[in-house]
């Protein structure tokens, strides 16, 4: 075995191992520090193993002749596993301080750990068999952290959570089916793999559109895509908070790096572009963008709210991908990385507030968060600066994500236009639903009973999170130039 395929299978195998050895109760005693130092190792291993290794696929288990379970570090997996990397350990230093009023933490942490190998699993997936498995592993890995507290709402979320992944992952199946019948290989491979000869020949251009379009709702089902959308704002309010924040901020990215693949390493742009297939992936997702900022706008709900902004924002990656060109790659892979650092940012600080609850007091809810700001004044200056990014205010990642989706759009025509006109609708709903609680975090007005109001001491292990996190959110704006270029030159010269 090479030094090439340690460093590519480690990251995926080392998580997973090490987290169900957390079930071996009499090993280990000081769970924080055993779960801290896997999971700070696992980043180090997979930034290493993402500037270190080369694009050779690695396989790990060959089922056939044709079919294998198989890993590459391309740069869009690199890329995404970085992101992972960089976050995942942030939400587990707050999650030792936030569980503890949350046990049993066993198990949590057990799951928790496994899924952030299955998420690079699914990020450096060598092909379609690959992608598949690990992207319903994370299905049952996820799904005790959604229901951890057992109680009736967390098991019904739980079922309802299940229900519509099986369903995606049925669709996506009968694509896995037709694309290993009719593709040259099933190794992804920039461009697609679509043997086009044979589909030409048996005149089968419209069944495999129509299995594209399939694959593509299927695995849009953890992106929170409408039709199969709701199972999203009913999970993600029910975890605990550090498990809302990977769901939301990266964990339904699975399902757009599952898409991805499918439209830019399967079928391949050119086949799509211009198909009904593609205005209707598009029409979807402006439809889900506008659905989700609704929502989010008239609930009062904290988690609910920014669950259903998370509905809303992960579909702007999925307009921007299903736009064909570069600036929508762009706006795809910079959405990506915006919103998972400001979504992410957005749940601790919701965690937090509902941490430090006062007594006679409902921090559960929006519209009851009057003078929170003068309690906590660093957390609600962290989900300040992750709200601005996601509505986009100049120099924040939100922002130039969405410059370039509407820079790519515009060349559609009617749809594209039509798309513009979501997106700032979109961004004025986000502004009406996130701006209105800080603002009455820091000026509850002269009404408010100051005489009750007290600083309360974050801990470091949820400040420090909060603090990189909503940095982020500004930095990948600020850095957005180096960004562009990282795409422009190791991905998009590769796919267009």
């Amino acid at each position: 075995m090479t030094s090439n395929t340690i460093m590519t299978l480690m990251p995926v195998l080392f998580p997973i191992v090490t987290g169900f050895a957390l079930f071996s109760r009499p090993i280990f005693e000081d769970r924080h520090v055993y779960v801290g130092v896997m999971t700070f190792a696992t980043s180090i291993i997979t930034f290493f193993a993402a500037f270190m290794t080369h694009e050779e696929l690695i396989t790990l288990w060959r089922v056939t002749e044709n079919l294998s379970i198989a890993f590459r570090f391309d740069y869009p997996a690199r890329a995404f596993s970085c992101l992972v990397a960089f976050i995942w350990p942030l939400v587990t230093l707050y999650a030792f301080e936030y569980l503890k009023r949350r046990p049993p933490v066993d198990r949590f942490y057990a799951f928790f750990l496994s899924t952030f190998g299955i998420l690079i699993g699914v990020a450096c997936a060598g092909n379609l068999l690959t992608l598949y498995l690990f992207y319903e592993l994370m299905t049952f890995m996820t799904l005790p952290l959604v229901m951890h507290s057992q109680q009736r709402e967390a098991i019904r979320a739980t079922v309802s959570y299940l229900l519509y992944s099986l369903t995606g992952a049925a669709l996506a199946l009968g694509g896995f089916f037709f694309f290993q019948v009719y593709g040259v290989s099933m190794d992804f491979t920039p461009g697609g793999v679509l043997d086009m000869a044979r589909i030409t020949a048996e005149k089968s251009e419209g069944m495999i559109l129509i299995i594209t379009f399939l694959t593509l709702v299927g695995f849009g089902a953890k992106a929170g895509l409408v039709p199969l959308h709701a199972w999203l704002p009913t999970a993600h309010p029910v975890a605990p908070t550090p498990a809302s924040a990977v769901l939301s901020g990266l964990i339904t990215k699975a399902g757009v790096i599952a898409m991805f693949r499918v439209i830019y390493y399967v079928v391949g742009d050119d086949f799509l572009r211009g198909t009904w297939v593609q205005t209707a992936i598009l029409s979807m997702a402006l439809l889900t963008i506008f659905t989700g900022s609704m929502m989010a706008y008239v609930e009062k709900h904290l988690k609910k709210r920014i669950a259903w902004s998370s509905v809303s924002q992960v579909s702007y990656v999925v307009f921007a991908m299903m736009l064909l060109n570069t600036d929508g790659i762009k706006g795809a892979i910079l959405q990506i990385a915006a919103h998972s650092m400001a979504k992410s940012c957005l749940f601790l600080s919701a965690g937090v507030v509902i941490y430090f609850t006062l007594e006679g007091a409902n921090y559960h809810y929006a519209d009851q968060l009057r003078g929170v700001g003068k309690e906590l004044p660093i957390t609600m200056t962290c989900f300040a600066l992750a709200s601005l990014s996601l509505i986009g205010l100049p120099i924040t990642g939100g922002f130039v994500a969405k410059w370039y989706m509407a820079s790519g759009a515009l060349g559609l025509g009617g749809l594209g236009i039509a798309g513009v006109i979501i997106l700032m609708i979109s961004a004025l709903l986000t502004a009406g639903y996130l701006l209105p609680i800080v603002t009455d975090s820091f000026f509850p007005g002269d009404d408010f009973n100051y005489s009750r109001v007290f600083k309360i001491k974050l801990s470091w292990n949820m400040k420090i999170p909060l603090l990189l996190l909503s940095a982020g959110a500004v930095l990948t704006g600020l850095l957005a130039g180096v960004l562009i270029r990282f795409v422009d030159i190791k991905i998009i010269s590769t796919l267009l």
